[in-house]
């Protein structure tokens, strides 16, 4: 009796398990690989799920798959046994003070390089069997059709239904590399930087006009004439070093490249306004592993 009572309710368990995975994945095709299944196995676990649920989950064509009303909600509940599940997987890590598992991370590509590996990289080496996808996009990423575990942003915090988590501020400054300021001379006053080649990103607020701060001076705006203008950040620092202009850039991500007497400061005494450095996640409740990376992170940038 006790056998014939526990199968069926581990099946269910395992059906669950695969309906949501092909609700996640937006395809059998897709959460069949994931799961080393065949497709034809996975359609076979949902046509049983439904049959013994005695409703329509999925409405099914040839091109995608949608939710029915029964299937959003047994979806919503399916997603938090799961997460139970990996609670309780969770609680075991952290007896171990070992993560391991896959944790995707998007960022900008300025951070995503020596920044965001100097800030993990402790953690990486303590957890072997922690993975960790890293996307580096200026362009921003979807965190729920590309599955992101944490997406690092800077500037002004976007609305959004997303929880947010403040990490620090980033610092900005103009440089230059030494070949151009030999050049073209080095500015000595805000008023100086009017007479020199401008670079910079596209679509960028924060990073196109420009407001100079110093204690006991007044302010100095200035919008400058961009020769040339990128959408990303490599290949903007990468044409200042070739000594092709003055530009802001943001100080984390370059300071290795100051560090070697790559860049330089222009008019070091003046500042610009720091930027928001935060991150963002789907779930207000975090798992074991993302809250120790969201730790190392604001540990880092703080």
């Amino acid at each position: 009796m006790g056998c014939t009572m526990e199968t069926p309710s581990l099946n269910r368990l395992k059906q669950i398990a695969v309906f949501c995975q092909v609700i996640d994945n937006t395809s059998m095709r897709a959460a069949a690989e994931k799961l080393g299944m065949t497709p034809p196995a996975i359609s076979q676990y949902i046509s049983q799920l439904e049959k013994e649920l005695g409703v329509i989950l999925i409405y099914r064509s040839t091109r995608r798959i949608s939710l029915s009303e029964a299937g959003e909600r047994y979806y919503r509940h399916g997603k938090k046994m799961l997460m139970a599940a990996e609670d309780a997987h969770d609680a075991i890590s952290e007896i171990k003070h070992s993560l391991e598992g896959e944790l995707r991370i998007s960022a900008p590509v300025g951070l995503a390089s020596q920044p965001l590996a100097q800030a993990l990289k402790g953690l990486l080496l303590k957890n072997p069997e922690l993975r960790l996808t890293v996307l580096a996009s200026d362009a921003g990423s979807n965190l729920v059709s590309e599955q992101i575990d944490i997406a690092i942003r800077i500037g002004k915090p976007e609305s959004s239904s997303f929880i947010f988590h403040p990490l620090g501020k980033a610092a900005r400054q103009i440089y230059a590399s030494p070949e151009y300021l030999q050049q073209a001379g080095n500015p000595v006053t805000p008023e100086d930087i009017a007479k020199h080649r401008w670079l910079g990103l596209i679509g960028s607020s924060d990073f196109s006009a420009i407001e100079l701060n110093h204690p006991g001076k007044a302010n100095y705006d200035y919008n400058p004439p961009y020769r040339m203008r990128f959408n990303d950040l490599n290949a903007l620092v990468s044409h200042v070093q070739e000594g092709l202009g003055l530009a802001v850039l943001p100080a984390l991500e370059v300071q290795h490249l100051v560090k070697a007497g790559a860049l330089l400061k222009v008019l070091p005494d003046w500042h610009l306004n720091t930027l928001p450095l935060y991150a963002l996640t789907i779930n207000r409740k975090q798992s074991y592993k993302v809250k120790a990376v969201l730790k190392a992170l604001k540990d880092f940038f703080a």
